[in-house]
């Protein structure tokens, strides 16, 4: 339902620790899979 919600809301990135369980996201959606921290390294710079 996560992955569902961001790819028909058109969001450019999907944030979450569970990487694993979204590791196909990449190649098969446009959407860009972040880990928090890397999530907030972006909003800050």
């Amino acid at each position: 339902m996560v992955l569902d919600t961001a790819v028909n809301g058109r969001a450019e990135a999907l944030v979450t620790f569970n990487q694993r369980d979204y590791s196909g996201v990449v190649g098969r959606f446009a959407v860009e899979l972040l880990s928090p921290r890397e999530a907030l390294r972006r909003i800050r710079s």
